[in-house]
C-alpha cells in the first residue's frame, strides 16, 4: 500500500513539474531523478475524456483543513478552496483554474492562478493545489494532492449537486 502511495505521489510531483515548464496543450515526456536516485519517465498529457460534475475535496496539510468545491466542464474548470490561514489569523477562500491531465497512473488536475475571493487579487502566497485520482484494480479510488510546494495529503472526495 505505501509502494503504491509513494509511486502516485512521485508521479503528481512529476505531473506538476511537466506542466509549469511547458504550455497548456503541450505533449512531453521528461526524466525526473528523485530523492531515491532511481529515474522515472512518465509522459503527462491532456486526458483522453473529458470530466464534469462537482466534488467536495478534504484534506489536511500541517494540521490545517482544506475544503474545496471543485466544478469541472470538460477539461478545464474552477476550484474554491476554505481554510484557516494561522499567518494572517483568519479565514480564507481561494479560487483557482483547474485543468485535466492524464498520467499512467490516473487523472491529474493541475491547479493555477490562485485568486483570494475576497479582494480578487493573485494569491502569491498560495501555492496552487494538484490531485492524483486513480481507480485501483480492486476498485478502490486513491486521491492525493500536493502542491508546488511538495506538501502532500490524502483527499476525501464527496459528490456535490451544484444547483
Amino acid at each position: 500500500m505505501k509502494l503504491i502511495k509513494t509511486a502516485s505521489v512521485a508521479v503528481l510531483l512529476l505531473g506538476m513539474g511537466l506542466t509549469t515548464v511547458e504550455s497548456v496543450r503541450a505533449q512531453s515526456r521528461e526524466q525526473i531523478t528523485t530523492s531515491n536516485s532511481y529515474t522515472v519517465a512518465q509522459a503527462v498529457t491532456r486526458a483522453n475524456s473529458p470530466l464534469y460534475g462537482s466534488w467536495k475535496l478534504t484534506y489536511s496539510v500541517n494540521g490545517i483543513v482544506y475544503e474545496s468545491v471543485l466544478i469541472m466542464n470538460g477539461y478545464t474548470g474552477g476550484m474554491g478552496t476554505t481554510y484557516f490561514d494561522p499567518r494572517l489569523r483568519r479565514t480564507r477562500v481561494i479560487s483557482q483554474f483547474m485543468e485535466l491531465r492524464s498520467s499512467s497512473q490516473g487523472l491529474i488536475l493541475v491547479g493555477s492562478n490562485p485568486v483570494d475571493y475576497h479582494t480578487k487579487r493573485p494569491a502569491t502566497d498560495y501555492s496552487p493545489d494538484n490531485f492524483l485520482f486513480s481507480i485501483r484494480p480492486n476498485g478502490r479510488l486513491v486521491a492525493i494532492t500536493c502542491d508546488r510546494a511538495r506538501q502532500c495529503s490524502d483527499v476525501n472526495v464527496e459528490r456535490v449537486r451544484i444547483n
